[in-house]
């Protein structure tokens, strides 16, 4: 049953054991078209119930009340126009091979390689670096002549991260190694970062942006410095033996100007620190159900991306400010995430693709 009331709706969606409660400031003809998208995303008992709002509709506020089976506190998402946030650029599919070159702009002269899978990505000016699990292959996109060089191989099981230093090489997490690797772009190894007794498993690295360490976290939550050498400095957060303490621990990383932020997963939260490594806040608690990929933009907000929705979520000052879905992305799924300057780079794995968008700045 469906009852409308000025700009209000209330449904209960029939054969479901939730109900969900959309209150939407918008015409009774918006009104009838999100009834529609509603009925669509219904997903089947005890699964998340929501809309998606018309892409195309600007100025539209819908906020949605949502039960999650085992959570019985009530989470409230705000919904929001990835237009006010993300201006579309272009869709990379693949490129013209080219050889491996120290310096970009090497022209393409060679097969034409198409992604499959891209399952992780890393950016830093003219270079996109990009893991296809599909072809097992670590990949270049020479953003000069959009070429791509084939770098090396992969392990095929999930888990490879990818971030990139300062002076355009490539760190590598694989999964079941216990190091991490630093690649130049022309895919020779500069250096290698482990430690035997205190790193278990590595499961991601981020470039502190003040003081310039590397920092790997573990599977386990714990997270180390390390000199750019390759040399361990000091553990930051956990006990120091690979595993997160009591109050912090991170599996996956993301530098801004001045912070780093983590994913624990523990409380399914970000956790910040401070370029020493101490923890500094903590939001996003009940908000995100399995965060797996963030990101932080020019303007200090961290996007998360929540595996179990499939969203974007965008957080500013420790509030959640927008829910991005794929569809107003233009994508089948997102897979990972790099942000490079003012662009974002988003992979559709499904899609085999990589969407490239310009971040807007907030509005005042």
């Amino acid at each position: 049953m469906v009852v409308f009331a000025g700009h209000a709706m209330t449904a209960k969606l029939r054969g479901q054991s939730k109900t969900v409660t959309y209150v939407i400031r918008a015409s009774q003809a918006f009104l009838r078209e999100s009834l529609a998208a509603m009925k669509r995303s219904a997903r089947g008992a005890g699964s998340l119930l929501r809309a998606v709002g018309c892409a195309g509709i600007t100025g539209v506020v819908l906020t949605a009340f949502f039960d999650v089976q085992a959570q019985e506190a009530t989470s409230i998402v705000a919904e929001s126009n990835a237009i006010d946030l993300l201006m579309p650029r272009e869709i990379i599919i693949g490129g013209f091979s080219a050889p491996p070159s120290t310096v970009p702009g090497a022209p393409p002269g060679g097969q034409f390689v198409k992604f499959l899978f891209p399952s992780a990505l890393a950016a830093n000016g003219p270079d996109i670096y990009l893991a296809d699990a599909g072809q097992r292959l670590l990949l270049r996109i020479d953003g000069v002549t959009r070429s791509v060089t084939r770098l090396r191989e992969l392990p095929g099981s999930p888990g490879t991260r990818l971030k990139t230093g300062p002076d355009g090489s490539v760190y590598v997490v694989s999964p079941g190694r216990r190091e991490v690797e630093r690649i130049a772009r022309d895919g020779r190894r500069l250096a290698v970062f482990g430690a035997k007794f205190e790193i278990l498993q590595p499961a991601d690295v981020v470039v502190e942006q003040t003081l310039n360490r590397v920092w790997i976290a573990d599977a386990a939550g714990g997270v180390f410095a390390f000199h750019p050498s390759g040399r361990l400095s000091e553990p930051l957060a956990g006990r120091g033996d690979g595993f997160a303490d009591e109050n912090s621990g991170a599996t996956v990383l993301s530098a801004g100007r001045e912070r780093v932020a983590g994913i624990d997963p523990r409380c399914r939260c970000i956790v910040e620190f401070s370029q020493s490594g101490v923890a500094i806040g903590r939001y996003g608690e009940g908000q995100l159900t399995y965060p797996v990929d963030l990101a932080i933009d020019l303007h200090g907000r961290t996007w998360v991306l929540d595996r179990a929705d499939h969203r974007l979520k965008v957080f500013a000052n420790g509030n959640l400010i927008a829910s991005i879905s794929t569809a107003q992305l233009g994508l089948t799924d997102i897979t990972a995430l790099a942000f490079d300057g003012h662009l974002a780079y988003i992979a559709d794995g499904p899609g085999g693709r990589v969407g490239v968008f310009t971040i807007l700045q907030p509005r005042r």
